[in-house]
């Protein structure tokens, strides 16, 4: 059985990466280990599609949330795998092992290897269309139209340049400023709205944000998203509902709706709602997400 480790660095944080891997490699379960650390954008969905075709048993994540949906981009472009993916947790939100209940601990995280207990998991489709230009991502924490777009289009072009956390700070900064709410239909299964949208967040975990609890009821492997708008609602009222946010406090309010359902669209009026997965800006335009036919199966921490 072989395992690949996909790396991004994080000098705050690297002795803990230096203990984790030197226990992965007296690890005797494995016929090999590979270390691969990414160097460039985009060079972690390479990795993992590399890896992916050639069938390795078990890739890792090694970072924050966005190496997380590169890798499973990358395991995921060729369609349905057998491999087994773990994640370890090195960035600065880590929202996706909050839900999956993922800590980074070296200790737990060997003893998953050892185990090797499997969770399978819904994996998201995101689709945003442009005329007939279509662009795609798969996820499997949650996914925003709206201000998360707006933001996450700014913040992914400038946190190459300042540094991650920095930059992360300016833009949700400047993206409440500036993000001026769109006029939209949306469609769920099961219900409809059209109006004036802040954000359509479709989630398949529970937080995102940095520690926001949007979604508390989602669960990863029921086959369904649990959506919450943020319709006709001024940035003051979300600003000041974020404490009930960080709880997982459901929020009353007649402009926030909370559904379950199997797909969302999302259209306006201009075509220019942005949209973002994982943290990750995905593109503009008509918004379509839907329950991936692919599963991935998780290594799961005891």
């Amino acid at each position: 059985m072989k395992v690949s480790l996909i790396i991004k660095k994080n000098r705050k944080k690297q002795q803990l990466l230096t203990t984790l891997l030197d226990q992965v490699k007296q690890l005797d379960c494995f016929s090999a280990h590979n270390f691969f650390y990414t160097e460039y954008a985009y060079h972690a969905f390479e990795l993992a599609k590399t890896e992916a075709n050639k069938k390795t048993d078990i890739v890792i994540g090694v970072g924050g949330d966005g190496t997380l949906n590169e890798v499973v981009n990358g395991l995921l472009h060729n369609g349905e795998i057998q491999t087994i993916f773990g994640y370890f947790p090195l960035g600065t939100a880590n929202d996706f092992s909050k839900t999956a209940g993922i800590v980074n601990s070296v200790d737990d995280f060997i003893n998953a290897l050892k185990k090797l207990t499997v969770t399978k998991i819904d994996v998201g489709q995101v689709e945003c269309q442009i005329n007939t230009i279509v662009t795609k991502k798969y996820f499997i924490n949650i996914a925003d139209t709206g201000l998360g777009g707006f933001i996450a289009k700014k913040l992914n072009a400038d946190k190459k340049t300042i540094g991650g956390q920095f930059a992360y700070i300016k833009h949700t900064l400047l993206g409440f400023l500036l993000f001026k709410k769109k006029q939209v239909s949306v469609q769920l299964d099961n219900f409809s709205y059209s109006g004036k949208l802040l954000s359509a967040v479709v989630s398949n975990g529970k937080v995102f944000g940095n520690g926001l609890i949007v979604s508390p009821n989602a669960k990863l492997n029921d086959g369904y998203f649990n959506i919450t708008l943020f319709g006709n609602v001024s940035v003051w009222d979300y600003l000041k509902n974020l404490p009930a946010l960080k709880k997982g406090i459901k929020i009353t309010h007649p402009n926030i709706f909370y559904y379950k359902s199997k797909s969302v669209t999302i259209f306006s009026k201009d075509n220019l709602l942005e949209a973002e997965a994982d943290g990750e800006y995905v593109g503009y335009g008509k918004t379509t997400y839907k329950i991936s036919p692919y599963s991935i199966r998780l290594l799961t921490i005891n």
